[in-house]
Parts: C-alpha cells; structure tokens; sequence
C-alpha cells in the first residue's frame, strides 16, 4: 500500500518573487497573505519582490514558512490522504503548520520571533555554513573535531550519503573547507544563511525562543494530526517533547538522512517536497531511489502535481 509523506524546505532555497504566482494565483491564499502581512508587521507582498530583504534572516525566514504554507494549503484543497510530514531545518516550522501543532497567526509570530534571535546571534558571532560535496560522514566529521579545540565548528546538516553541511566559526569552516578538499571533497559550497545555523552559536537564541513560546502560546495536548518525523532524532514528535525540539533544533545536526530512512522502514513510499527549489527532492533520491518524489514549487505546477497524487491514489 503506497503511503504518502510531505517535506518542506529550509532556508537558503529562498529567491526572489518566490510566493508572489500563489498569492496572485488564489483568492484564498492572498487573504492568508494579507493575515500574515499584520501578523508579522511587515508586507509579505512585497517582501518577496525586495532583493534586500530575501537576503535578511528576519524576513526569509518567515517568508519562506508562508510559502510553504500556501503550497501546503492549496493541496490541502485537493483532502490527500497524508501519513506524515517532515520539514528541513526551517521547514520543521512549517511542518509544525502542517500537523497542527500551531496555527497561522502562532507559527508566523514563533518563527519571527526565531529570526529576529538568530539574527542578533549572528551579529554578535560571526557564523559560516558550507555544503561539502564527494565526501562520507567519518570522512567530513573528523575533520570537524579534529578543529573543534579551536572553537566552534560541526556537521550540522546530514543531507545525503555523500553531502553534508559544516558549521561554525568562520574562520574554522574555512579552514575545514581546505582540508576536505586536501582529502578529496569534489565541491565545497557556501550557503545562503546568514550565520552558524545547527550549532552551540545558537544556544542562546533557542533558550530565548522556547521561553517566547512557554510564556505566550498554550498547548494543547495531542493537538497534532499528522506523524511528525523530528530533526533532532528522525523519531515521531511527542506533544510533551515540543519544548525540548523547539530549543534542540536550533544547535543540533538535523538528521535527515535518518528521517528518510525511518519513513522509509515506516512505509512510506512516496514523498512530496513543498516550498521553495527542490532540493530535498534531490537529497531524497540520494538517500533512497526507490522513494517516488515530487516537489510543488510553483503555483503553474498545481496541476502536475494534483495529476501525480491522483495517479498514486493520494486523493479521493
């Protein structure tokens, strides 16, 4: 029996005007727009057309949740039977939408709330992360502990069998970029964020962001509907753990090959990835070719998408 998953991206898939063709595209969903531009005191319709503001933290953050929010709502349109969600590093805020566990107006305020922490953490530590490509996990983090007596660098990100993401002090990821290539690494990337996202640098910014939340938002025990495959761990979210997640996420590795690999024993067979680009969709082929995927990035591609779901029986 096929059992159907959505992943959403992260940060650093963001680009210019992405978001803008749903918001045009549908009535519904430029309402939620118009939501979101009060809850966030800033407008989203123009954000995501500000060439300066798609490179800020403060507004990429919460302007890439909201447009997996809108890709994930317009497939909500078509009632799809899901068995679980997952989100990449930032996308586990919109996967947090997904499932249930916070509503519009909470998880828009909670993730800007997290940039504008992760923001000042960046300006008071100057961070660096990079993609190492070519390399194995013992391989790439060896390197990292081998440097770590000079501060802080880690593997953050566990992308794909042979693709992982360091991060640290800048200085220090440079330097690990250097060796791995010594080694054999075919490419070293530098990514779009604007600091050491996944390590020790954060801690400061997760303890603020969970004490936010505890002091803000009420929880409702089991309030979540779908299966939540975490970061931290790739295990199920428990209701009672989402404080520990919330904080941990922040300054650990986010094991997604774990996850896919989990889901995978959990049977799911097919996996649609919403949100800007498709790199997961890519890692996910990487991590597993038998895992059918699709991804929905753009508001033009509703109907291939709705044809792919229809084709493997997802809707009714």
């Amino acid at each position: 029996m096929n059992k159907l998953a959505i992943c959403f991206s992260g940060q650093g898939s963001q680009y210019l005007n992405m978001g803008v063709d749903f918001i045009d595209g549908d009535e519904q969903l430029k309402k939620m727009a118009l939501e979101a531009s009060k809850i966030l005191d800033f407008d989203v319709f123009d954000a995501y057309k500000d060439e300066d503001k798609m490179k800020q933290t403060l507004y990429v953050q919460p302007l890439v949740v909201l447009k997996s929010i809108f890709g994930y709502e317009k497939i909500k349109s078509l009632n799809p039977n899901v068995s679980a969600v997952l989100g990449f590093s930032l996308g586990e805020y919109s996967a947090y939408y997904a499932s249930g566990v916070f509503d519009l107006d909470q998880i828009l305020t909670i993730i800007s709330k997290r940039a504008l922490y992760m923001e000042e953490q960046t300006q008071k530590l100057k961070g660096l992360m990079a993609a190492i490509i070519g390399l194995g996990y013992d391989e790439v983090n060896r390197v990292c502990e081998s440097l770590s007596d000079q501060g802080v660098i880690k593997l953050a990100n566990e992308n794909s069998p042979n693709q992982f993401v360091i991060s640290g002090e800048e200085a220090l990821v440079v330097k690990a970029i250097e060796e791995l290539k010594s080694i054999g690494a075919r490419r070293a990337v530098v990514l779009n964020t604007s600091g050491a996202f996944h390590t020790p640098l954060m801690e400061e910014a997760s303890k603020k962001l969970v004490q936010d939340i505890k002091n803000n938002v009420i929880l409702k025990p089991k309030q979540h509907k779908l299966n939540m495959y975490m970061n931290l761990d790739a295990k199920l979210l428990k209701d009672e753990d989402i404080y520990k997640h919330v904080e941990k996420q922040m300054t650990h590795s986010v094991k997604f090959i774990d996850s896919i690999v989990q889901m995978k024993k959990d049977g799911i067979t097919h996996m649609l990835e919403i949100g800007p680009g498709k790199v997961l969709t890519g890692l996910i082929k990487k991590i597993d070719a038998d895992i059918d995927v699709m991804s929905f990035d753009s508001y033009d591609s509703f109907d291939a998408v709705k044809g792919w779901l229809n084709t493997h029986e997802f809707t009714k």
